[in-house]
């Protein structure tokens, strides 16, 4: 009964295998140079496959690879429908700042009784990032920690990456930080090993355009701000 059972298993996987082997095949052949399938897996609807080509958006495509779509999947539950390519996007998001990101690389204000922790991609000469800040503490006191990485709209030859190169390479980041946030002048100072530069190329690659940029911890990005309570209902929703 065993054997069987691990003939079935070996027999169905070489299946699964093949499949993949065909659609990732077919798929190469049309994308754009540069471009090439990164990974498959079956999706929730049968004989259609989840095709990761290094963008955060997936492909699906037959089982023979010769149809595909780019666009969005929703599942009917009840009377509701669920977003799954949004699900897949959320997860990919998630991964890719785990992989990159550590305590680290985090400039971070903490709540002492945490319920909830935010990723926030974050600029010092954004208007609506400054007025993030500056309600940091009401924001800690409902219980959500914030954790910000560095996103310096302006591009890696400006002065406001300049300051918030500054801010990281800082002895006391979080006042640094916190100064510059408020509009007051500090003197730059740039150091070899800050994280700003793959922080902001990291905030491309996961779809980030603007800020502030707020990062759930299933991978959900909530662009904009956002006043302390209607964040805290949008943390307790997932």
């Amino acid at each position: 009964m065993k054997l069987l059972l691990f003939i079935f298993i070996l027999v169905f996987s070489s299946g699964i295998k093949s499949d993949e082997l065909l659609i990732s095949s077919k798929i190469n052949a049309v994308l754009p140079e540069g471009m090439y399938v990164q990974s498959i897996k079956e999706s929730q609807v049968e004989n259609l496959f989840i095709v990761d080509i290094g963008d955060l958006q997936p492909i699906y495509a037959s089982k023979n690879g010769e149809f595909f779509f780019y666009g969005e999947l929703y599942a009917v539950n009840g009377n509701m429908l669920q977003n799954t390519t949004k699900d897949e996007i959320n997860l990919k998001r998630k991964s890719i700042l785990d992989e990159t990101l550590s305590e680290n690389d985090f400039i971070s204000f903490k709540s002492e009784n945490e319920k909830h922790s935010v990723t926030i991609f974050t600029d010092v000469d954004c208007g609506y990032c400054r007025k993030f800040h500056n309600e940091i503490e009401d924001f800690n006191d409902l219980g959500i920690t914030v954790n910000y990485v560095a996103f310096p709209r302006s591009g890696l030859d400006s002065i406001s990456y300049n300051k918030i190169v500054t801010a990281w390479c800082s002895k006391d980041p979080k006042n640094i930080l916190t100064k510059m946030k408020q509009g007051i002048d500090v003197e730059l100072s740039m150091c070899q090993d800050h994280p700003v530069k793959t922080h902001f190329l990291l905030g491309q690659k996961i779809g980030i355009t603007g800020t502030p940029a707020i990062i759930k911890s299933n991978g959900e990005l909530l662009p904009g701000y956002l006043p302390p309570e209607e964040l805290l209902t949008r943390l307790n929703s997932i």
